[in-house]
């Protein structure tokens, strides 16, 4: 009796945290915000429960959403920009495990933490793959959020100065922003049609969804692959979202999801933690310049080798979120749609492998 007062206590006060953080508009606030107000009350009271079974859940949900976002027009345009695409996944994955090699041959942070404290991906999704490999998931979290929040403050600025030093150099530059605000505008219209959908649709869409990424995240988990219960979800959902344009998982699931995952990781935190966290300022340091430098040598490289504008380049390799950088791109003049697609194939693309190349580094 004891532990369903403390679970629903625990699952009050993260809605609560996260919600808080969303309103104060907090990046990655649904996660964030839960997590701290958790972390607080279980240092506070020692009362903070969060089964583990959640995590699996949490897990299947999660790759259900990326796999829902998976739509047939991004593999469709895949062919228009696979060879950026391959160029930015490849260079991004084995430069940020030298990085994360670095991190951990420099500091007192573990292999495996390291490894997936500079993994280009969601705070959620490695967060939740981390917790498999052993990692401490607290410096995980609060590693990505650093990153995050440094790519949306410095990021910006940074690259309007470069597009301003490089204006000159490109002669397509208004002709890719046309393109890019006349295919935003499609897409503005194309989600207008598909808002219209009937409410009858969609909770068919969503129970399909959700009965297809249950079966499969389970199947992931029972073979015990490495991270497969995320990716298996992911992958299903993804396949049934291209072929059936059935895939569908709600903005607020997503969030209720990510509050899950931080009252899960801040049940877990203790007073000892609380003091450790002073030992991850060098590794956010290392993070910082790492994340900078990587994304400028990516992002012209990309656009030597490539063809694609610089700025479009430089924020499709952008460590940020897609929504995020999307945005930026359309005040900064970059290409809008083609971002949106890099970054899904690179978020796909390091959720599928990243897990095993950490596996295989650390065996």
């Amino acid at each position: 009796m004891l532990f369903m007062i403390n679970l629903i206590m625990t699952l009050i006060v993260a809605i609560l945290g996260g919600t808080i953080a969303l309103r104060l508009k907090i990046p990655a606030g649904a996660m964030v915000g839960s997590m701290v107000v958790v972390a607080v009350f279980s240092v506070i009271t020692g009362h903070a429960f969060i089964p583990q079974n959640i995590k699996i859940i949490t897990q299947i949900c999660a790759g259900a959403y990326i796999g829902a976002s998976i739509k047939r027009k991004d593999v469709l345009e895949m062919r228009l920009i696979i060879k950026p695409a391959i160029l930015m996944v490849v260079s991004m994955i084995t430069l940020d495990l030298f990085m994360g090699y670095v991190m951990f041959r420099v500091t007192r942070i573990d292999l495996i933490t390291a490894l997936f404290s500079t993994a280009p991906a969601g705070i959620v999704d490695m967060s939740l793959i981390s917790d498999d490999f052993g990692a401490d998931t607290s410096k995980v979290v609060v590693l990505h959020l650093i990153r995050l929040v440094t790519v949306l403050i410095v990021f910006p600025p940074m690259m309007n100065f470069i597009a301003k030093s490089f204006k000159n150099e490109d002669k397509n530059a208004l002709d890719e922003i046309a393109s890019s605000v006349d295919e935003a505008n499609l897409q503005r219209k194309s989600n207008r049609t598909k808002n219209k959908s009937t409410l009858k649709e969609k909770s068919i869409n969503l129970l399909i969804t959700t009965v297809l990424a249950l079966a499969t995240g389970l199947i992931g988990y029972i073979l015990k692959i490495p991270a497969g219960t995320m990716t298996f979800s992911m992958a299903a959902v993804g396949a049934l979202n291209v072929i059936f344009d059935k895939g569908f998982m709600p903005l607020n699931l997503r969030r209720l999801t990510q509050m899950f995952a931080g009252a899960l990781i801040g049940s877990r935190v203790t007073y000892g933690d609380i003091v450790q966290l002073k030992s991850i300022l060098i590794p956010a340091f290392i993070l910082l310049i790492g994340i900078i430098s990587v994304n400028l040598f990516i992002g012209f490289l990309i656009n030597k080798t490539s063809g694609l504008e610089l700025i479009t380049s430089l924020l499709a390799s952008a460590p940020g979120g897609l929504s995020d950088m999307a945005l930026i791109a359309k005040e900064l003049g970059g290409d809008a749609p083609k971002i949106a697609i890099l970054h899904t194939v690179r978020v796909v693309t390091v959720i599928g492998i990243f897990p095993l190349l950490i596996k295989i580094v650390t065996s």
